[in-house]
């Protein structure tokens, strides 16, 4: 292709990983993005289990449509959720989260070309409010302040484990 071509113009290669008899998922070559965030809710008490509702219904179909797959989990005070897929489809959800009005001091975590899925099928897993991780959650945002990524991919699988065990 000729230079300064459009690169949206250009053929991606794909290939088709089969999990089970009636699960395809097809993946591009291309690496996808991930967004790790840690925000600081908003909330009263009493809102949180209504609240919570409505970003699921909301953010499960919209993702779907989006093709991005991650988790939430709120702690009582903040919340960690972790998304993956496209760059586009990231830069539009980072967008969106960042203005919403029912948090605030939005932390990002990781973020960045990723090159698996953790949450294959997940448009967003949510397993409930979890105050059992409060502490792994404050202390990945401490590590994030103080410039150490050590505590980001523990937090990312504990994550994982939830969405599992919650869904089983």
């Amino acid at each position: 292709m000729a230079a300064g071509k459009d690169e949206a113009h250009r053929t991606v290669p794909t290939m088709c990983l089969v999990f089970t008899p009636f699960v395809r998922i097809f993946y591009s070559v291309r690496m996808f993005e991930r967004w790790f965030y840690i925000s600081t809710s908003r909330w009263g008490a009493a809102q949180v289990d209504e609240q919570i509702r409505t970003i699921v219904d909301v953010s499960r179909p919209r993702n779907r449509l989006l093709g991005v797959t991650g988790a939430l989990l709120f702690t009582g005070r903040r919340f960690a959720q972790y998304l993956e897929g496209s760059p586009a489809a990231i830069a539009e959800l980072k967008q969106s989260i960042i203005r919403d009005v029912r948090h605030e001091d939005v932390r990002t975590i990781a973020s960045g070309p990723y090159d698996v899925r953790r949450f294959l099928t997940w448009s967003l897993a949510y397993a409930g409010p979890s105050r059992f991780i409060a502490n792994m959650v404050e202390d990945a945002l401490d590590d994030e302040l103080h410039g150490n990524i050590d505590s980001v991919e523990p937090l990312a699988e504990v994550l994982a484990g939830f969405a599992v065990e919650g869904h089983s």
